[in-house]
């Protein structure tokens, strides 16, 4: 009995060795390369990324691009200068980049609310439908190469294409011709309309697709995109994704109040 005892010590003791040097082996130092802007709107992603590798055993160190154009991004990505965005999936993503594969903000950048000029808010209180919106030729102002854009020519309205995105928000201002809303994300749009004294969240509508964001990978680090993906996974299924978000956007449910909008439902192309 004690010799089998003594076995069963040794054994469970060679086990726990394994395990803890299959561990420590599976643990590595990453290096991120990726973009912030001043807005803040870069916080909940670094920090779901950076706790769920942490948590996951990682050293992390984060190389930041400070408030790069759009073009210029990606641009950075496709040359591996940049090694990880958060993007909107698709499938061509899918197909030209490394995809983690977890959904990122429950389907919160899927809701899109619109920026407009404070002085235009009666414009869009009659609209209840996509229809109407072609009907009026209201405007949407997207960015170049967003997937969104795609989403709005899918679904037939009109939209205002731009590789420098930023500049919507000083033609909503001053009232330009041209274009007349600018649909941002859940996730995005409370930080930027403290920004823009002249803009205002429109208060009635909000389109919705299915879509999330998710990391992506530059195709030269598969490495690092398993160990986001594994990172990731568990960070979900622990609760911490959850809890992020709802500290993160606390302030946005209260102001956007999603539950009493009217629903604008979008197609998507794929």
């Amino acid at each position: 009995m004690r010799i089998s005892r003594s076995i069963t010590f040794i054994l469970f003791a060679a086990l726990s060795f394994i395990l803890m040097a299959a561990s420590s082996a599976m643990a590595a130092k990453i290096k991120l390369r990726m973009p912030i802007y001043e807005n803040g709107q870069h916080e909940y992603f670094f920090n779901i990324l950076t706790t769920a590798l942490k948590m996951d055993g990682h050293e992390v160190e984060i190389e930041k691009f400070p408030n790069l154009p759009h073009l210029r991004e990606r641009s950075m990505f496709d040359r591996g200068q940049i090694n990880v965005l958060w993007l909107i999936s698709s499938e061509e993503r899918d197909n030209k980049y490394l995809s983690t594969h977890v959904p990122l903000t429950n389907g919160l950048i899927g809701h899109r609310i619109m920026l407009v000029n404070r002085n235009q808010l009666n414009t869009f209180s009659r609209i209840k439908s996509a229809q109407q919106l072609r009907t009026l030729k209201l405007t949407a102002g997207l960015g170049t190469q967003w997937f969104d854009a795609d989403i709005w020519k899918f679904n037939d309205l009109p939209v205002l294409e731009l590789a420098n995105w930023r500049l919507f928000y000083g033609m909503l201002e001053r009232g330009d011709r041209g274009v007349d809303y600018f649909p941002r994300g859940f996730t995005e749009i409370l930080e930027e309309a403290d920004s823009y004294r002249q803009l205002a969240i429109e208060p009635h509508l909000m389109f919705v697709y299915d879509r999330d964001f998710v990391f992506y990978v530059t195709p030269s680090e598969p490495n690092l995109a398993e160990f986001i993906t594994s990172a990731l996974t568990k960070a979900k299924d622990s609760g911490l994704m959850d809890r992020l978000i709802k500290k993160h956007w606390a302030r946005t449910f209260e102001v956007i109040k999603p539950e009493s909008r009217t629903i604008i439902r979008l197609s998507t192309p794929d």
